[in-house]
């Protein structure tokens, strides 16, 4: 979005915030992204005028608005219905906002294309020194996994975020009922219908002091965030359960359910347990016991374990620690097995239907569930950033003068690398999405053409580019694929691997699986060049991922 300078207001809710509110509105101030307002919203303060001195001693640099005591929510809202601006940005009285905390976010928003996404960054815990902060950076998820995420985990800062304001008409506004748990309750309604994107920097420093609502009201903390996750575990979709798991609903649950027992929200994870039970009750055999050990391993720990831990000698305690350890072990190996892609729920219609139809319905259909891209999650910028600096340096390196992208997919993330070489041929299986391809991106030294790979002609390259195209495949495709790309003259093949792997298995019923290509039955020489893409999904599920460079002359033979 060429020349893209919205205005943001930024809603600082202060209550007795004289000890910190002037460091706020300062590092609010001192952003380098100039159309902004600063909104304090002064929420019934009873220390005897001085936070309001501080804030009116900045004069018309703010706008500064005082009302009744109603709490956070009561005066963000407040914040939102007298903002100016086209997006919200939540300043915390007592955190700071790095200089460029803005100004970073709309060249986000600028390059993403999208004025409905809602960015969140890294931030930085501090005490009573800013300088002396700890960094806390977040893994980055796809759009679609964003509420399994909060769920899962809850280490998202909301003063991070930059909401586009049209968000809170269509969404709502914050719970005011809710004094503790506002803010995730508001995040997990607008992720329904609006993408949230990692951007990948340090944007705030928050302080942590004894005086924050979290450690002075523990008891409605627990509370409040037992009956938040509970809703969010019922809320949502089996699909985004799968998909975010990797794996059937109910060894998802059971996660959820162990996830929350970890973190000491008992009530949530019964709720989360209770539904693993439901949606594992038709399951295999294997699936349902899976289930079971998941559930049992956080019951043990949690709810016995950990509460008696005082009760056994130093030595029991060695021995239960050593068993929990190897069951766990146990537990997380078995279900790293059963990872696959949750898409496999959604698409058992496609195993009778040719690869040009399956691949169009996946496309039509947005199978793969990315909210940013068709082609899916890992084709995002967050898991596409290692690559799209390497391919580059790569192209370079080995002096390629023309590539072939086989499949190129919506060309989401490709269109954000130079590649500064003569000729980019992108083909795919799907006519829809190779028109649009042509109609959008093409350009003199960059082509799109549609090919099945199996038994068309392939066009002719010095490298074909194959990124998480076998994985979809069954060996029979691979293989004549693999024939055809031969037959090109092509030199090199730069194509996706799972270098961790100890065995291929071919497609079967399903849609995806990881292959490791030096094993059986491909049997691959050792590659030219590796580039280990550093993907995060799964919480690192699948972290040897890569990408590796063979010699097609050297392959099949």
């Amino acid at each position: 979005m060429e020349h893209f300078s919205p205005k943001v207001s930024i809603i600082i809710p202060v209550y007795n915030g004289v000890n910190y509110l002037t460091e706020a509105i300062d590092s609010a101030l001192a952003q380098t992204y100039k159309n902004i307002e600063i909104l304090v919203i002064n929420d019934g303060s009873n220390d005897n005028g001085q936070t309001e001195a501080i804030a009116e001693g900045y004069g018309n640099k703010i706008r500064y608005i005082s009302k009744s005591n109603g709490g956070v929510a009561s005066a963000l809202n407040l914040g939102i219905a007298k903002m100016t601006g086209d997006y919200f940005s939540w300043l915390s009285h007592d955190d700071l906002y790095l200089n460029t905390k803005i100004e970073t976010q709309i060249k986000t928003l600028a390059a993403l294309n999208n004025p409905r996404a809602v960015l969140y960054g890294d931030y930085s815990v501090f005490t009573t020194d800013p300088d002396k902060d700890i960094l806390c950076k977040m893994k980055g998820v796809s759009p679609f996994q964003f509420r399994h995420w909060i769920t899962f985990e809850n280490c998202l800062h909301g003063c991070t975020l930059l909401i586009p304001k049209i968000a809170f008409q269509e969404c709502g506004l914050f719970n005011e009922q809710l004094r503790t748990t506002q803010d995730y309750d508001m995040w997990f309604r607008i992720a329904k219908v609006f993408p949230f994107v990692h951007c990948s920097e340090h944007l705030v420093k928050a302080r942590s002091h004894i005086e924050q609502d979290s450690l002075k009201k523990k008891d409605i903390v627990l509370d409040e965030c037992n009956q938040l996750l509970s809703n969010f575990v019922k809320q949502l979709s089996l699909t985004e359960i799968q998909q975010a798991s990797m794996c059937s609903s109910g060894l998802g649950y059971a996660q959820l359910a162990s996830s929350m027992w970890y973190r000491g929200f008992f009530p949530a994870g019964r709720t989360s347990a209770y539904l693993s039970l439901i949606n594992s009750f038709q399951a295999p055999l294997k699936e349902i016991m899976l289930a079971q050990c998941i559930l049992m391993k956080g019951f043990l720990l949690h709810y016995m374990v950990k509460p008696m831990r005082k009760l056994f000698s130093p030595y029991s305690r060695r021995n239960i620690k050593q068993f929990l350890t190897r069951f766990s072990s146990f537990t997380k190996n078995v279900d790293r097995s059963y990872a696959t892609p949750a898409q496999n729920a959604s698409i058992d219609h496609l195993k009778e239907m040719n690869l040009a139809d399956k691949f169009s319905t996946v496309y039509e259909n947005n199978l793969f569930g990315g909210n940013i891209s068709r082609s899916g999650e890992g084709s995002d910028l967050v898991q596409t950033a290692t690559i799209r600096e390497a391919i580059p340096k790569l192209l370079v390196e080995f002096n390629i003068s023309s590539m072939l992208d086989a499949p190129c997919g919506d060309w989401y993330w490709m269109r954000n690398i130079v590649l500064n070489i003569p000729q980019y041929i992108g083909v795919d299986i799907v006519d829809a999405l190779i028109k649009k391809n042509q109609t959008l991106y093409s350009r003199d030294n960059v082509q799109f053409k549609c090919v099945n790979l199996v038994k068309d002609s392939i066009p002719q390259a010095e490298l074909i580019f194959s990124r998480d195209c076998f994985v979809h495949l069954a060996y029979q495709d691979i293989f004549a694929i693999l024939h055809q790309f031969k037959a090109s003259g092509a030199k090199y093949l730069l194509t996706t691997t799972f270098v961790d792997r100890q065995h291929n298995d071919d497609l079967g019923e399903g849609f995806w699986r990881p292959l490791n290509l030096q094993l059986a039955p491909f049997n691959f020489p050792e590659p030219v060049r590796i580039i280990n893409e550093n993907c995060t999904e799964e919480n690192g599920a699948f972290n040897d991922k890569s990408l590796a460079l063979w010699k097609l002359d050297e392959l099949l033979n």
